[in-house]
C-alpha cells in the first residue's frame, strides 16, 4: 500500500519492490554517507581541540543506540518507507547546517545528530532486503554479497569525489553540501518506487527480553560480537587512519583520498565472490576467521609506516579491506540466515553493533592515545582483531 496511507488503512500488499530497487537506494546512500565520513575528524578540529574529537563521535554513537532501540515503535506507527524518508530529511538538514557552520556549538550538535541517524538508514534498507529474501536462506549470502559489492563500488568512488570536492582550496564544507543534495535523489527513488511497499509485522519487546532471546542462541550472540569487533576496526579506519595520514605521515587530502580508494577497491573485488562461497562451498566460519587474521596483521603493520610512501599505504589499506570484506560478508550472511524481515528487534540489535563499535572504538582509541604514541595505538587495534579470530571458533559452520 502507499506509504502515506499506512496510517489510515490496512488493505494488503501493493506492487512488490524488487532487489534492483533495493540495490539502487543502497548505492545512493553509501555514496552519500561516505563522501563525508573520512573528513569528519579533520573538520571537527576547526571547532574543538583534537583530543575531544573522539568524544563527539562517542556522544553520537550513544544517541544512535537510543534511536535504534526506539525505531521499531516508529516503524509500527508509520511504516518503513515513511520512517526512511523522515530520517533522510533530518539528515539532509543537519548536513546543510554542518556545511554552513553558523556557530561551533550548533555545528557540533548538527554533526552529532546526522552521524547518529546515518546508521538507521542501514537498518531500514535491511528491512526491505530481508522482506524480499523471505525464507529463501540459500540465497542470503549471494544476495547480501551482491548488495555489499554494489555498496562497495559506491564507496570506492566516494573518497575520489571527496578529494576533487576538497581540492587545493581545502574546501571541507563542500562535501557536506554535496551529501545533502544527494539525499534528494534517495528520497525521489523511495517516493516513486517504494510507495507500495507493504511492511512486515514489527513486534516491539522489552530490551531486556530482546537481549536475553539473542544470547540464548550462541551462534547469534557470537556473530553479533564479531560484527561489533568489525565495527571497531571501521571506526579506527574512518576516524583515526585518515587523521594519522594527515597529521603524522603528512599526506595532503588528494593523496589520502587515493589511498582510501585503493583500500575500498578490495570490497568491490571480494565481497560478492565471498557471498557465493558462503552459500555454495565453504560456509562462513573459516572465511570469517581468516578475515580477522588479515585485519590483525594489517593493523599491526601500520605501527611501522610513519615514513612509508603512498604505494606502501595503498597495499596495506587494500590488504586490510580484503580482511574486512571477508568478515563483513560472512557475519552479515550468517546472521541473516537466522532471521527474517519481521524480526525487526533482532535486526535492530545486530545494527546496534555499529554505534556500539563507534562508542567503544573511540573510547579505546582516546584512552590508548593518552598513554602511547599514535603509531603504537594500532598494535592495540591488532590485538582486538585477534580476539575476533578466536571468537569464530564458537559458532557452528553452515557447511
Amino acid at each position: 500500500m502507499d506509504f502515506y496511507r499506512h496510517l489510515f488503512t490496512n488493505d494488503g500488499p501493493g506492487k512488490a519492490i524488487s532487489f534492483t530497487l533495493v540495490y539502487i537506494i543502497s548505492i545512493i546512500f553509501t555514496f552519500q554517507s561516505l563522501v563525508t565520513a573520512y573528513v569528519g575528524s579533520t573538520y571537527l578540529e576547526q571547532f574543538i581541540r583534537p583530543e575531544f574529537v573522539g568524544f563527539v563521535f562517542a556522544v553520537s554513537a550513544f544517541l544512535a543506540i537510543l534511536i535504534t532501540l526506539l525505531l521499531p515503535r516508529l516503524l509500527r506507527l508509520i511504516g518503513n518507507v515513511a520512517t526512511t524518508i523522515l530520517t533522510m530529511v533530518i539528515i539532509m538538514l543537519m548536513l546543510t547546517v554542518v556545511g554552513l557552520a553558523p556557530d561551533p556549538t550548533i555545528t557540533i550538535i548538527a554533526f552529532i545528530i546526522y552521524t547518529a541517524l546515518f546508521p538507521q538508514i542501514y537498518f531500514n534498507v535491511d528491512i526491505f532486503l530481508e522482506t524480499l529474501i523471505g525464507v529463501d536462506e540459500g540465497t542470503t549470502g549471494s544476495k547480501r554479497g551482491l548488495i555489499l559489492t554494489l555498496m562497495s563500488l559506491a564507496a570506492f568512488f566516494s573518497p575520489i569525489a571527496m578529494g576533487h570536492i576538497i581540492g587545493d582550496s581545502n574546501n571541507l564544507a563542500g562535501v557536506y553540501f554535496i551529501s545533502a543534495a544527494i539525499g534528494f535523489l534517495f528520497i525521489g527513488v523511495l517516493i516513486s518506487k517504494f510507495r507500495h511497499f507493504y511492511d512486515p509485522e514489527y513486534v516491539t519487546i522489552r530490551v531486556r527480553d530482546l537481549i536475553k532471546a539473542a544470547f540464548v542462541n550462541r551462534n547469534v550472540s557470537t556473530v553479533m560480537f564479531t560484527q561489533f569487533l568489525l565495527q571497531i576496526f571501521y571506526t579506527w579506519a574512518i576516524i583515526y587512519i585518515p587523521l594519522f595520514l594527515a597529521t603524522v605521515v603528512g599526506f595532503d587530502w588528494e593523496t589520502i583520498s587515493k589511498i582510501i580508494a585503493a583500500g575500498l577497491l578490495a570490497f568491490v573485488i571480494f565481497e560478492y565472490p565471498t557471498g557465493i562461497l558462503a552459500d555454495r562451498y565453504i560456509g562462513e566460519k573459516e572465511m570469517m576467521a581468516l578475515g580477522f587474521v588479515v585485519l590483525a596483521i594489517a593493523s599491526a603493520s601500520i605501527y611501522a609506516m610513519s615514513s612509508a610512501g603512498i604505494v606502501a599505504w595503498m597495499v596495506v589499506m587494500f590488504f586490510s579491506r580484503f580482511g574486512a570484506s571477508l568478515v563483513e560478508v560472512t557475519t552479515e550472511s550468517y546472521f541473516f540466515k537466522q532471521v527474517k524481515g519481521h524480526d525487526s528487534n533482532l535486526i535492530s540489535l545486530f545494527r546496534l553493533t555499529r554505534p556500539l563499535g563507534i562508542l567503544v572504538g573511540t573510547l579505546v582509541a582516546s584512552i590508548t592515545l593518552f598513554f602511547v604514541p599514535f603509531n603504537l595505538a594500532f598494535i592495540v587495534l591488532a590485538l582486538i582483531m585477534a580476539i575476533g579470530a578466536f571468537s569464530t571458533l564458537r559458532i557452528a559452520d553452515t557447511r
